[in-house]
């Protein structure tokens, strides 16, 4: 009895979540994603039978996470503990999938394949387990932050008040202006490259990788400068709504079009999408901004 002992206190954090009432709402939507998952990730079983793991759909998780951290964003229960249940619940379905892809195998494979799966299933478990969790988790929290910086109480210093920081002193306009200016020639170098010598294609690929990744922190710039608190005199507050939505309705638009047309392939022509219309968007916020903040930095 006593090794029995020494396990129970380990499991007293997930009694209390269980029994937490402001957990309730994060619990039940992770369970809520449990039947989409299994609907988005069930695929026929092939012919040889050797589908051991299996591909999960993490939208329905995604969704779950970021109305978890919405919710969560102004209550007393922290939005990333809210996440992690959140993540433990809708795991659920990622075991779910997995067993019965490892079931599988272990029917239809040979005795080899069989005992394999048997040892592989509970550390791929314990790790997709902890992955959901730990992304959930990062989602809940992220979008409990974006939340918060949208609050007008953040975004406008009262008169009289001083803040130790305010968007004089925010230097996230570098990269979105870095990207303003890289973006043209990668732009002219990927159409250029179109049909061309092994040389150029690899250049356009070298564009890309660059290009991808500073979108993604260009984007981020975005909504951290446009966000930071706006102290007594400046009286532009930028509308989120069209400098974070425009890109975002880029992608989809792209997105839905080249999925109308059958491309194999739709989110990369979104990828497209979102750069040009980040890269407009990205031109006439620093435009708007220089005119009402200036371009020194504090």
């Amino acid at each position: 009895m006593a090794p029995l002992r020494s396990v129970l206190p380990s499991l007293q954090p997930v009694r209390d979540g269980l029994t937490d009432d402001s957990l309730r709402f994060a619990i039940l939507a992770g369970l809520a994603t449990i039947p989409f998952t299994l609907l988005l990730s069930w695929e026929p079983v092939p012919d040889d039978g050797v589908v051991l793991g299996g591909s999960v759909s993490g939208l329905p998780l995604l969704v779950a996470a970021v109305v978890v951290g919405y919710r969560y964003s102004d209550r007393e229960t922290e939005s990333r503990r809210a996440g992690v249940w959140t993540g433990l619940a809708g795991s659920i379905g990622t075991v779910l999938l997995y067993l019965a892809n490892s079931a599988t195998t272990m029917w239809a494979g040979s005795r080899e394949m069989t005992v394999f799966a048997a040892v592989l299933t509970p550390p791929a478990l314990i790790l997709g387990v902890g992955l959901t969790t730990m992304i959930a988790a990062a989602i809940a929290t992220i979008t409990a932050r974006a939340v918060n910086r949208l609050e007008r109480e953040h975004r406008i210093v009262p008169p009289g008040e001083t803040r130790a920081r305010d968007v004089r002193d925010s230097r996230w306009w570098i990269p979105l202006a870095a990207y303003v200016l890289l973006a043209p020639p990668a732009a002219v170098v990927l159409i250029v490259s179109e049909g061309r010598s092994d040389g150029w294609f690899l250049l356009s690929a070298l564009f890309l990788l660059v290009l991808v990744p500073l979108s993604v922190v260009a984007f981020v710039a975005l909504f951290i400068d446009a966000t930071e608190p706006r102290p007594d005199g400046i009286t532009w507050i930028p509308n989120m709504w069209m400098y974070v939505g425009l890109p975002i309705a880029g992608y989809v638009l792209v997105y839905l079009i080249a999925a109308y047309q059958q491309i194999p392939k739709p989110s990369a022509p979104g990828m497209y999408g979102f750069i040009v219309a980040l890269w407009v968007t990205a031109v006439g916020y620093l435009v708007v901004r220089y005119r009402h903040v200036g371009g020194r930095i504090r």
